[in-house]
């Protein structure tokens, strides 16, 4: 009988991760989306309270509300495109998790002239915990590792100088 309690408390364990990291990939799928669908308050609320987003021009910068005025500067975008890969999924407790993945993002501030883009990728390194039944970035660090539309990206870096206005 005791065999059997163990072999069931194995499969809890791992049934927890899986769902930990199910979680994380879904959250993350969402992240992507409300970017860019343009919800910079959804954005903004996927981060802790004392949550930490960094970025280069941006940051780091703190809080739900700064994040999502900082990201606020993708607005010049008509049309955006956030795609995660490789993602790998450190579970370190039921409530909290690290990831890592790599990060591509398209950027197109005029639909009328589509060839007139950024792109940009690199890597996202993110700290989740859950808090009230809802799993929440507590830090996350982008490493910009490639870019590309140098017209585009200035006034990209432009907008960002208008917001920390």
């Amino acid at each position: 009988m005791a065999e059997i309690q163990q072999v069931l408390q194995e499969l809890n364990r791992r049934l927890s991760t899986l769902e930990v990291k199910d979680a994380i990939w879904t959250f993350m799928c969402r992240y992507c989306k409300v970017c860019d669908e343009h919800d910079w308050e959804a954005f903004g609320n996927m981060f802790a309270e004392d949550g930490i987003m960094e970025y280069g021009p941006w940051g780091p910068i703190q809080g739900p509300a700064n994040i999502a005025k900082a990201t606020s500067a993708e607005k010049i975008f008509a049309y955006q495109e956030h795609s995660l890969s490789n993602m790998s999924i450190e579970v370190i407790s039921p409530d909290e998790a690290k990831a890592t993945s790599l990060f591509t993002f398209y950027g197109c501030p005029d639909l009328e002239a589509p060839f007139q883009y950024c792109a940009k990728g690199g890597v996202y390194n993110l700290h989740f915990r859950r808090l009230k039944e809802e799993w929440k970035i507590v830090r996350h660090h982008l490493s910009p590792g490639w870019s590309h539309g140098e017209k585009v990206t200035e006034d990209f870096a432009a907008a960002v100088a208008n917001i920390k206005k």
